[in-house]
């Protein structure tokens, strides 16, 4: 959580406020604020504001530090000091009411509601295709540039990870979760599908269309120094085979290779290889 402050070029602040979310403190993410603090904004130019950040770890002591801070620099309201600020703080990252929470909802959930229209939709998809695709967010999102791919990060949720309970806990999420998609959903996003070149299946581009495969093979030889490095760490064989060792031992596997280890699997498993073979020798 953050107590964030904005200040002018000539760094007299101008605002203070309070937010769990750190992108709600850069002001070209923030377009409703009240009257004087948009009127502030346009005066000296969202790119020209100075942001100053403050840690909290507590929604109390943000909501503490955020009023002593209006306190401290003073309103114009209240002819006190610079800030716009018209509330004297204290208010922000509470939680929303219920009966608010729900209306809101509820609204959401109105196939009329505007924002679910198709021009709406088409919209929101284009602003974030043209936000992704400027330079300045792809330098940002690519390599060691990008925050979550940092070694500090990668090391801590690699720990996480090895948590016995918690990978518990995730897989037990997952396992027999149903997915939250309608039949009718469903036959649209497919219908999309179909129509998207770029969207298509693996068996529908793979070998048939020369752009997609010009990509696939360039992506495999960029990786694939890093693949042989990780595949020949001793560290991260050992826990490979520890892993294989453990499903393999598994009374869930040993269930599941007794039934293939039959008369009647192996005859159906012959039977699939002498069709696909036919298939292969007919198309040749």
């Amino acid at each position: 959580m953050f107590v964030y402050i904005w200040k002018d070029e000539k760094n007299i602040p101008f605002y203070v406020g309070f937010t769990n979310s750190a992108r709600r403190t850069n002001p070209k993410n923030s377009p409703k604020r009240n009257w004087l603090c948009m009127r502030k904004l346009e005066e000296i130019g969202r790119d020209h504001v100075v942001v100053e950040l403050r840690f909290v770890d507590s929604i109390i002591t943000g909501q503490e530090l955020e009023r002593k801070l209006i306190q401290e620099y003073g309103r114009v309201q209240t002819g006190t000091g610079p800030l716009t600020n018209l509330m004297p703080g204290g208010e922000g990252a509470n939680k929303m009411p219920e009966a608010l929470k729900e209306k809101r909802r509820q609204a959401m959930l109105d196939p009329n509601n505007p924002i679910r229209s198709a021009e709406a939709v088409a919209k929101r998809n284009l602003a974030i295709k043209n936000r992704m695709n400027k330079p300045d967010v792809k330098a940002a999102m690519e390599g060691e540039a990008n925050f979550a791919k940092t070694p500090e990060v990668r090391a801590k949720l690699k720990a996480v990870w090895q948590d016995p309970e918690y990978r518990a806990a995730r897989v037990a999420e997952r396992t027999g979760a149903t997915k939250n998609i309608s039949p009718e959903l469903r036959a649209k996003m497919s219908e999309r599908t179909k129509n998207n070149p770029a969207m298509k299946s693996w068996g529908e581009r793979n070998g048939k269309d020369p752009e997609f495969e010009a990509k696939r093979i360039a992506g495999l030889a960029a990786s694939q120094p890093k693949r042989l490095a990780k595949m020949a760490d001793p560290e991260a064989l050992a826990q490979r085979k520890a892993r294989l060792k453990e499903t393999m031992n598994s009374p869930e596997f040993k269930a599941k290779r007794a039934q293939w280890d039959t008369p009647e699997y192996r005859e159906k498993l012959s039977a699939a290889k002498r069709e696909y073979w036919k298939k292969r020798k007919a198309s040749s």
